[in-house]
């Protein structure tokens, strides 16, 4: 979808560039753009789920043993 930054009556090139880049950030524009520059193997992708659950099981073990402690 293409971006649309109108110039309004008393804003400078500045303002107008900052809506710019924050619109794109909402959009997630710039990590799209990473993602389609280079070619990613499906390992990759697989590796990094893989970190993502790992990592949430350590936090979840973290504050169950702490809760046991606590009370």
């Amino acid at each position: 979808m293409a971006i649309v930054v109108k110039r309004k009556k008393g804003e400078s090139k500045d303002d107008i560039i900052g809506k710019f880049r924050r619109l794109c950030l909402e959009e997630d524009i710039t990590e799209e753009i990473r993602k389609r520059a280079a070619y990613a193997k499906p390992s990759i992708g697989r590796y990094a789920k893989k970190k993502i659950i790992l990592w949430r099981e350590k936090c979840r073990k973290r504050i169950k043993k702490s809760r046991k402690y606590v009370a």
